[in-house]
Parts: C-alpha cells; sequence; structure tokens
C-alpha cells in the first residue's frame, strides 16, 4: 500500500461580510481566511488490486460521533476524485472521454481496482466555525492527486473542491502552501497561500500576505448550525461592516491595534443573540486581552461558536488559553501558519 499522512489546518476568520443572497438561497460573502497551526492528521492510502473491479473507499475516524460514512466530506471528496479520475495517471491502457471536472482532464482507465483508505485522527473541534471538516476533504483530495500521480495543480483541485464545500477551496491553497511533503509539488504555485480575501460564495479567491500571530481558541460545548446562522442573519439588521482594505494592510504590517477596531464578523449580529454562552465567551476573552494589557483583537470565527484573541507573544496566548479552559476545554493555543 502507498500512503502519505497530511496536517487538515484549521481557519479562523479576520472579516466576514454578507453582501447578499441569491435566488437559490446561497449568501454571497467578502471575508479575510487565514490559516492556523491547529491541525487534524489525516492518513489516506491506496491499495491496488489489479483483479477486483471498482475502487472501494475505507474510513477510520478518532471520534465516535464523527460519521464514517458517505456523509463525511472526507470520504466525498474521495467519491469526487474516482469519479473525475478512476484511478492513478496512466494506469491504463486509454482515457476515457468522461469529464474529469477540473480543467477538461479525461478519466484515466485503470485496469483494476483497489482500495483508497482514509484515516481521521480528529484534533480540530467539530461543528465550530474553524473549516475542520473542509480541511479533511481537501487533505483527501491532495493526497489522491498525490498517490495517483495526477499532477493537478491547485486551481485544478479548487475547481473539485468547490463543488464539495464552499471553505474546501481555501483549505486546499493553505495546505499547499503549508504541508511540507506538498512543498516539492506546490513550490511555485501562485495559489499556494496561507491567507486569502474570498468573494461569492466563498469559493472566489485571492491570496493574501498572511498574519503572523499567536492565537487563541475556546469552543462554548455546543454546535451551531452554518445554515441556521445564514437563514438568521437575513432576518438581522447589520450596524456595521468590516472595513476590509484596512484589515488587509493592518495583516501586512501587523497591526494590532487596527485589527482590534477593524476586524467585523457580520454574523455575530444573529449568532450572539441566540446563543449567550458565546457572548459569555467573547467577553471573558476580551477581560482577560485587557487585563493582560495586549489589544482586544477578539471575535467569533465563521458561524461560531468558537471565539479567537490574537497574541504578539505567546506567552499571552498561553495564559489565555489556560484561564479559558476550565470554562471551554476545547480551548487551545495556536498560530498563524504564514
Amino acid at each position: 500500500m502507498k500512503k502519505i499522512q497530511l496536517h487538515a489546518y484549521a481557519k479562523i476568520n479576520l472579516t466576514l461580510d454578507v453582501t447578499g443572497r441569491r435566488p437559490n438561497g446561497y449568501h454571497d460573502v467578502k471575508m479575510i481566511m487565514q490559516q492556523i497551526s491547529l491541525c487534524d492528521t489525516i492518513a489516506v492510502g491506496w491499495e491496488p488490486d489489479p483483479g477486483s473491479e471498482g475502487i472501494g473507499i475505507r474510513l477510520e475516524v478518532s471520534r465516535p460521533d464523527l460519521p464514517a460514512d458517505a456523509s463525511n466530506l472526507a470520504w466525498k471528496a474521495a467519491e469526487a476524485m474516482i469519479a473525475g479520475f478512476g484511478g492513478p495517471a496512466g494506469g491504463g491502457s486509454g482515457a476515457a472521454a468522461a469529464d474529469a471536472g477540473a480543467a477538461g482532464r479525461p478519466k484515466t482507465s485503470s485496469p483494476g481496482g483497489g482500495v483508497l483508505s482514509i484515516d481521521i485522527q480528529k484534533r480540530i473541534p467539530m461543528a465550530a466555525g474553524l473549516a475542520g471538516g473542509s480541511s479533511n476533504c481537501a487533505a483527501v483530495l491532495h493526497g489522491i492527486n498525490q498517490l495517483w500521480g495526477l499532477g493537478l495543480s491547485v486551481k485544478e483541485l479548487c475547481e473539485i473542491g468547490a463543488k464539495l464545500g464552499s471553505d474546501v477551496p481555501f483549505c486546499i491553497m493553505g495546505q499547499a502552501a503549508a504541508e511540507e511533503s506538498l512543498q516539492e509539488t506546490f513550490k511555485d504555485d501562485p495559489d499556494a497561500c496561507h491567507c486569502a480575501l474570498a468573494t461569492g460564495t466563498g469559493t472566489d479567491l485571492e491570496p493574501l500576505t498572511g498574519l503572523r500571530s499567536y492565537v487563541v481558541l475556546s469552543k462554548p460545548a455546543i454546535g451551531v448550525s452554518t445554515a441556521e446562522v445564514y437563514q438568521g442573519i437575513d432576518k438581522e439588521g447589520i450596524p456595521e461592516h468590516p472595513n476590509q482594505a484596512a484589515v488587509r494592510a493592518a495583516i501586512c504590517e501587523n497591526n494590532y491595534k487596527v485589527l482590534e477596531e477593524k476586524m467585523v464578523n457580520v454574523l455575530e449580529n444573529f449568532t450572539l443573540k441566540r446563543y449567550p454562552i458565546i457572548v459569555y465567551t467573547k467577553n471573558m476573552m476580551s477581560d482577560l486581552c485587557q487585563s493582560a494589557e495586549i489589544p482586544d483583537c477578539v471575535m467569533m470565527s465563521g458561524s461560531g461558536p468558537t471565539v479567537f484573541c490574537l497574541c504578539e507573544k505567546a506567552s499571552d496566548a498561553q495564559r489565555i488559553c489556560e484561564a479559558m479552559r476550565p470554562h471551554n476545554p476545547e480551548s487551545f493555543a495556536a498560530e498563524t501558519t504564514a
């Protein structure tokens, strides 16, 4: 069996704005996403079996509450690659005419079947607004691309990922930039990045210079439905929108004072009203920042419920994390991957 192990990194939102709603119910957004070091570990394996027909999927997970079937985005990623390419590059006698789903590449024709195995060691909290499932999905796409020798670029992988989830393309870009085992493949790829401006439904991405910062994350012991939050925001007023240009400039300068003033996540207008425990978590983290006499760069990530703060010093991040953990056991000290 050939196997590759990858880190599936979480993300935080440094801004999140909702700019409209489409007739199909999807929302247009404008947001800055930053990859962070908190990660799951994904092992992807390929075991060819020339004597069999078709390709099977085997998924193992480290948490009993994480599905190990076709409802998991990691499984869906494997299905997409099987449907698109049929097996390793050069594996057959000719190319099939079926659409590959990436840059019009044809599906390969494999002389036999095999099994794709996926093992997820989970550390990123679930239903947390940190793109944990999307990151797992991205890692599987990367893994199969490597194991099958498909030679897909970041852009081509993102085209596949965009059909699976709106956060998947950013996770693909971030892993291409940060994962050591992918460095040789993507060292000259312009779409490999740690930070990006996302527009449209979140899949139109412009690479940005990343922030260099320590990060504290604290997730209350609840799950939040992304669909519920986006439906709820339609009924809420949005009194303040993020200043995207100011935040972009502050990221380049590592200017925490500007980030404190200009970081905005408009989804808080719904989620904080719906879930008081998130307000409690955010207020506690703000108080800890003020006690440490550091900028109050505290915000909810994505649709929640995770709250994060930015710290210039690792020691400040560790102290705040330790203070948050008795209240929210899923609290972590991390750093950006830029």
